[in-house]
């Protein structure tokens, strides 16, 4: 969740999911106004306040069947203190506050927020099988690019590998 608006998705092995998303317009702060300047304070928080409302009942929406959360863990994502807001109100349900693994800082909103997080989270994540195949692939790669000769490509070489004795995949 950022400024711009919030993205509701899941990761269930190596399958990620937009749940939901939605805009929001929020008033920047300025320096005009003069004796109307507080008036404009107040409703820029009230405004972000009621953002971070939407915010929390949409994820009891998202997240929460028959009373019980229906997932492992939460790891809210956000470029600016909304996350930590979010995660510290009171209008947050209590059963998911106790499903957050982390708080992550990201650069951008929408899906590119959504696969950053995932990156930045990959410790906590670390047994889903989206990040365990993307670590597979990685060393693939490495063994590729420093030329070990330990990687074989296409079914016919694969099996003559396998055939030959003791491989990892």
């Amino acid at each position: 969740m950022d400024g711009n608006g919030a993205l509701f998705g899941t990761l269930q092995g190596n399958t990620r999911e937009v749940l939901h998303k939605f805009p929001v317009d929020l008033p920047k702060k300025h320096g005009r106004g003069g004796q109307s300047a507080l008036r404009f304070a107040r409703l820029r928080m009230e405004k972000r306040h009621n953002y971070i409302r939407k915010v929390a009942e949409t994820a009891v929406q998202m997240f929460i069947t028959n009373d019980k959360p229906n997932i492992a863990g939460l790891i809210l994502a956000g470029s600016a203190d909304f996350k930590t807001e979010l995660s510290q109100s009171d209008m947050f349900d209590a059963r998911l506050q106790a499903k957050i693994l982390k708080l992550v800082d990201v650069s951008y909103g929408g899906e590119n927020g959504f696969n950053q997080a995932i990156e930045l989270a990959a410790e906590c994540l670390a047994n889903v099988k989206f990040i365990q195949e993307k670590k597979l692939i990685s060393r693939y790669f490495d063994e590729i690019s420093q030329d070990t000769g330990k990687y074989c490509f296409g079914v016919e070489e694969t099996l003559k590998a396998l055939e030959m004795g003791p491989s990892t995949l």
